[in-house]
């Protein structure tokens, strides 16, 4: 039989357990969702852009960001190229539109990769800007580009994020970066001895050969990990004027497209010749305009197939 001082006793142990419980399934659900997004995305435009802009997006979970730097490489430089000639940034309406210190860098020279790097708040200033707080999905920073002139195609260059890339706290501490210590040892043999001193050491490979002595250097290793921070690489994809089956010149291929062209196959009456002529729509290259083509844009719109050729 419990005493009332022991019952009060077992009420209190089982609630600090609930308590500590509850913490820890609440430390567990918050350390599965990641510190911070970098995002690159997914985007379209015409051929023949000059300064055309492509939005970085950042979503920090739970972090001030102070300072952060990253590279942008194309894969098609001949199709889409970074363009510095107002700096290679636009910050006008984005989260490091305070920051003191934005620069990027032609870093390849030939407008292919671009470094962008700011820091919020430069060392020994009076201002104390601190960079932005916790946020989701808002424009990091504006990154302007150029593409090529394209008669009558659809191109894509990947954009890649590459390094260096990492994000700073507002006290110099790296967001995300897992730090390891190295260890590298080196053994010696004796090769010269004089009483108990060594007058001539030989560094030796301890598993071909005895050794006297060894050192011991340490070294900190860092590395993004892309569990707490990720990133995520994107595209641009260039539409070129005159495009094959585009019939309301809109830059793109749709469903639009695919609907008038079957009705100037096969429409009755169908639509005016203005419309009809005025656009190729040989789809799938093969010198006929025919069902063959109504086909090829089908798969094209529906199941990832190749655009027009």
């Amino acid at each position: 039989m419990l005493r009332k001082g022991s019952v009060s006793r077992l009420w209190i142990t089982v609630f600090v357990a609930l308590v500590l419980s509850s913490l820890s399934t609440n430390h567990s659900a918050q350390a599965q969702v990641p510190e911070l997004i970098f995002t690159v995305p997914d985007t379209s435009v015409a051929s023949g852009q000059e300064e055309a802009l492509l939005n970085i997006y950042i979503t920090n979970y739970f972090d001030t960001i102070a300072g952060f730097q990253f590279v942008l490489v194309s894969e098609r430089p001949d199709l889409v190229s970074f363009n510095f000639d107002n700096g290679g940034f636009d910050t006008t309406g984005t989260l490091v539109s305070g920051f003191e210190y934005v620069q990027s860098i032609d870093r390849a020279g030939d407008q292919s990769e671009i470094w962008f790097r700011c820091i919020a708040n430069l060392p020994f200033d009076t201002i104390n800007y601190r960079g932005f707080p916790p946020q989701q999905g808002g424009v990091a920073v504006k990154i302007p580009y150029d593409t090529a002139p394209l008669p009558d195609s659809v191109l894509t260059s990947i954009i890649s994020v590459t390094t260096p890339v990492d994000f700073s706290d507002p006290w110099g501490y790296s967001i995300g970066v897992v730090t390891e210590t190295i260890y590298d040892t080196t053994f010696y043999l004796c090769n010269l001895w004089q009483n108990d001193t060594c007058l001539e050491w030989l560094e030796v490979d301890p598993d071909s050969a005895g050794y006297d002595s060894l050192y011991v250097d340490t070294s900190l290793y860092g590395y993004l990990d892309t569990t707490r921070v990720i990133i995520i690489d994107g595209s641009i994809t260039v539409q070129g004027s005159g495009l094959q089956c585009d019939f309301d010149s809109d830059g793109g291929i749709t469903v639009v497209d695919l609907v008038t062209f079957v009705q100037c196959l096969f429409g009755n009456p169908p639509p005016p010749p203005e419309v009809c002529q005025a656009i190729e729509c040989d789809a799938d290259g093969s010198g006929a305009v025919n069902v063959a083509d109504i086909t090829y844009l089908v798969n094209y719109l529906f199941f990832g197939g190749s655009p027009p050729v």
